[in-house]
């Protein structure tokens, strides 16, 4: 959980995540990815589908189609990392903003990641 945690937060500015001209996040929009899409096996397919993880897992069973090295993880931490892709807040131009530092941590101990 940690090594998707910490490749979320590289992979990600205010400029780069998967979000429509309406500030919805998608799996899959123009080539990009979101939290989740990036780790699905194929992204494309969910194109069309708005952000809901508990959706993904209710009607496909979320660890089958996912990335064999991103399954097992509960469907929680899946949320929790798409909630941190998709608050504008937790993003600048850099990457994490301070507001997304203080999600991190939070995420960190909700899971018992080690808080950085």
């Amino acid at each position: 959980m940690l090594e998707t945690l910490n490749e979320t937060v590289a992979a990600y500015t205010s400029e780069t995540r998967a979000i429509d001209t309406g500030g919805s996040c998608r799996y899959f929009k123009a080539g990009r990815c979101c939290a989740v899409g990036r780790c699905l096996e194929n992204p494309k397919r969910f194109a069309s589908v708005k952000n809901r993880v508990s959706y993904l897992d209710t009607e496909y069973s979320l660890d089958l189609i996912l990335k064999l090295a991103y399954r097992g993880f509960s469907l929680s931490f899946w949320i929790y990392l798409q909630e941190l892709h998709d608050g504008g807040e937790n993003w600048d131009k850099n990457g994490l903003s301070d507001v997304g530092k203080r999600a991190v941590r939070h995420i960190k101990r909700k899971f018992n990641l080690g808080v950085a």
